[in-house]
């Protein structure tokens, strides 16, 4: 059942299960208890669609790193993130799981071994059909006129990733939402505090408020923080009532080891056979084949290349993946920047609802510069169009790098408020010398084992590399680390089930309780480590109601 919360009059709406967030973790532990014997009241701040006064909730001060405006990089209506989501999906790395003595506070309290029955289970709701990451066959053969990188030999090897459709979740899973019963999805409510009681061991619910002006509470037996990793730090932080420093941060953790995907393109390079590799390797690319792959029927994957894992290990590198992105003619060009700033505010109004006065003036503040330099301004874009036929051309090397957590590295309250009059967050993303360092080798790195194995002709590598670091790093909108998963209370804020220490009934969910985030795509570890906490609520629902003397009858298994 859908409700709009802008027409709700009852000053407290009683659940078993309260979920804040109605995202790709919040729907995803949603639907594990349709139509069971318990109530869940999910949490959705925006509506069905997007709009301007909901989205501007998510504004706040960017410090530190570079990194994109707050309210540019996530989409707050129903579906979450994942409205704004490319697809790529493959799970962490085994090694990603351990403890590594070269990463500091690195080292999850959960192995790949006990998440991998739930990656599984993702690969339904995040329709990616046949749970397969191998390559059948030697690296050298075509497959469906596919071929990988010749550098199995080597230092190097190379990893397949999953394209979802994408799944957005909001359209894909509403109706299953609105059939259950059991499930009352709340519109247009804006959590304001996650209430706990005077000693702050048990939340009892939270309260709701919405932007004209209305305010109840709901109660819950268990409480699911799955807003994203920016505003559930927010959250705990603003709910400072029982603890001053803000839920769960009795020592000074939440927020902290905020983590973004540092991702730097800099190194250009020849290929020795481009119409064999660009298919897999070109992010550029993925969008066509996924389209085309849809219309056959056909298993959609791309594929990077990584340093081995004994070679991480023997060399003290975190991981990284690396693909292509092809070289535009004229791309220091003020018209090929006016190109990409209109394409930009385009695509900001269809996926952020932002108003069309501001995306008009935008266009039209670049539009003289495209008229001024119309030759090159159509060459340009001749180049971008033709860009999937045309193999001849030079090539990046684009990395995204595991970055190393950093307890400086956090997402804290501002002074600003937002149109509910709570504070907004100033997000400092931090990155460090051994991140910098850890460029430096893999770029090399890449380089000796591509043109050894003959995958590449010349590579043009940067002077300076200080030129490049930090000015062209940028992040992937992959906000993760913030509320992160320890068993030791001093240095996380989650325990191995993703509790708040301390707090017996209040969960978190999502990429926030990654203590280490990998290199990879955070969307399917989000999923897996959704459905494993839906069968942890649904066994202690259970003990709860066993303790209680009431029955709960429940499905499915539980680890």
């Amino acid at each position: 059942m859908f409700l709009d919360s802008r027409f709700i009059d009852e000053p407290l709406i009683a659940s078993d299960i309260c979920i804040i967030g109605a995202g790709i973790a919040g729907i995803t532990i949603a639907l594990q208890f349709a139509e069971k014997a318990c109530q869940v009241v999910l949490l959705e701040s925006g509506g069905i669609t997007p709009d301007p006064a909901t989205q501007s909730l998510y504004a706040g001060e960017t410090v530190g790193s570079f990194h994109e405006q707050l309210d540019e990089s996530r989409t707050r209506y129903l579906g979450g993130s994942s409205n704004c989501w490319g697809g790529w999906c493959r799970p962490l790395d085994t090694i990603d799981f351990e403890t590594r003595s070269w990463i500091p506070n690195s080292g999850w309290p959960v192995s790949k071994d006990k998440l991998l029955p739930y990656y599984e289970r993702s690969h339904n709701l995040l329709e990616l059909g046949m749970f397969d990451y191998g390559w059948h066959g030697s690296p050298s053969s075509a497959k469906d006129g596919f071929v990988l990188f010749p550098i199995e030999d080597g230092r190097l090897h190379n990893l397949i990733a999953k394209l979802s459709p994408p799944t957005r979740f909001g359209v894909v899973y509403r109706p299953q939402l609105n059939r259950a019963s059991n499930i009352k999805v709340l519109l247009y409510a804006n959590v304001t505090e996650i209430i706990a009681n005077e000693t702050a061991k048990k939340v009892t619910g939270v309260q709701v408020a919405t932007l004209n002006g209305k305010s109840f509470t709901v109660s819950a037996k268990i409480v699911v923080l799955a807003a994203g990793g920016i505003e559930n730090a927010r959250l705990l932080l603003l709910s400072n009532r029982a603890q001053q420093m803000g839920l769960g941060n009795g020592n000074d953790l939440v927020g902290r080891y905020f983590m973004d995907h540092p991702r730097i393109r800099t190194t250009r390079i020849i290929l020795r056979e481009p119409r064999h590799y660009r298919a897999l390797y070109d992010g550029t690319l993925s969008k066509l084949r996924h389209w085309r792959g849809k219309q056959k029927n056909k298993g959609l994957f791309t594929a990077h290349i990584t340093p081995k894992p004994e070679i991480q290990r023997q060399m003290q590198l975190p991981n990284s993946r690396t693909r292509l992105w092809p070289r535009f003619a004229n791309e220091l060009s003020d018209a090929y920047f006016a190109l990409i700033a209109i394409r930009k505010h385009l695509y900001h109004r269809s996926r952020f609802s932002f108003p069309l006065h501001k995306t008009a003036y935008e266009l039209l503040r670049h539009l003289p510069v495209l008229i001024k330099n119309a030759p090159l301004a159509a060459m340009t874009l001749g180049d971008v169009l033709l860009d999937p036929v045309l193999e001849r051309r030079e090539f990046y090397l684009e990395t995204n790098l595991e970055p190393i957590p950093n307890f400086d590295s956090r997402v804290s309250l501002s002074p600003a408020r937002d149109r509910l009059g709570l504070n907004q967050v100033r997000v400092d993303w931090r990155l460090t010398e051994q991140d910098r360092e850890h460029w430096l080798v893999v770029n090399k790195l890449l380089i000796e084992d591509l043109t050894k194995s003959g995958v590449i002709s010349s590579a043009t590598m940067p002077s300076d590399p200080g030129e490049f670091w930090p000015k062209d790093v940028v992040g992937c909108w992959h906000h993760m680390g913030t509320t992160r998963m320890h068993t030791d209370p001093a240095k996380g804020v989650v325990d191995a089930d993703c509790r708040v220490h301390g707090i017996g009934n209040l969960y978190i969910a999502g990429s926030s309780v990654f203590p280490t985030v990998g290199s990879d795509f955070p969307t399917i570890t989000i999923v897996a480590l959704a459905l494993r906490l839906s069968d942890k609520l649904e066994a202690a629902l259970v003990c709860d109601c066993v303790t209680s003397g009431s029955r709960l009858q429940t499905s499915g298994n539980i680890a």
